[in-house]
C-alpha cells in the first residue's frame, strides 16, 4: 500500500470536496438539467473516475511502476494547494447559492452573481478545480494516477467554459460584458 500522510491528505480533501458538492446540490433542490454534449458528459464521468483513481494507487500495487518521489517541500505545497482548493470550492458554492447548476444552463430566476469570490473571479469553482489538479500530482506521486485529474479537467475546462461564457453573454448582455472586463476568468484581473 502507498499510504503516506500526503495520500491521506488527498483522500480527506477529495471526500470533503465531494461532501461540499453534494451538500450544495441538495440545497438547490430538484432542477431541470441543462443540455450538455456527449463529450461534456463523458468528461464529467472521467473527472469522477480521476478523483477515485488515487484509491487504486493507495490500496493496490498495480500502478507502482509509475511512482516517482518528490521532495517533501513540494508535497507540502500540494497540501497547501489542496486546502486552498477545498476552501475555494466551498466559498464559491456558498456565494453562488441557488444560482448553482451542475450543467450549463440559465433559468429565469437565476441572477448574475458578483459578490464574494465572484467579485474578482468569474469562475472560482473552476479555479478550485485547477488548484486541485495542480495539487494532486504533488500528493499522489504516480505518473499514471497523479496527473489524470489535471489532464481530464483541462479538457473539460476547454470544452465547457466557452459555452458557459457564451450563455452568460446571451442571458445578461452588457451586464456580463462589463463584469467580464472587471474580472478574470480564473484569477483576479490585474488592474
Amino acid at each position: 500500500m502507498n499510504v503516506s500522510v500526503f495520500a491521506f491528505v488527498y483522500v480527506i480533501c477529495a471526500a470533503t470536496s465531494l461532501y461540499i458538492r453534494v451538500l450544495f446540490m441538495m440545497g438547490i433542490g430538484e432542477r431541470e438539467a441543462g443540455r450538455s454534449s456527449c463529450l461534456d458528459r463523458f468528461l464529467v464521468v472521467m473527472i469522477v473516475v480521476s478523483m477515485v483513481m488515487p484509491l487504486l494507487y493507495i490500496l493496490t500495487p498495480w500502478v507502482d511502476i509509475a511512482n516517482y518521489h518528490l521532495p517533501d517541500a513540494l508535497a507540502w505545497l500540494g497540501v497547501l494547494l489542496m486546502a486552498l482548493s477545498v476552501y475555494l470550492l466551498w466559498r464559491s458554492h456558498a456565494d453562488l447559492g441557488t444560482n448553482f447548476a451542475l450543467t450549463p444552463h440559465i433559468k429565469g430566476h437565476q441572477s448574475l452573481v458578483r459578490d464574494g469570490v465572484y467579485r474578482r473571479i468569474r469562475h472560482p469553482m473552476y479555479t478550485s478545480l485547477w488548484l486541485y489538479g495542480l495539487a494532486t500530482p504533488l500528493l499522489i506521486q504516480n505518473l499514471a494516477v497523479g496527473f489524470m485529474f489535471l489532464i481530464v479537467f483541462a479538457l473539460f475546462y476547454l470544452e465547457r467554459v466557452p459555452h458557459e461564457e457564451r450563455m452568460m453573454r446571451e442571458k445578461f448582455g452588457d451586464e456580463y460584458h462589463h463584469y467580464s472586463l472587471e474580472t478574470g476568468r480564473c484569477l483576479p484581473r490585474i488592474r
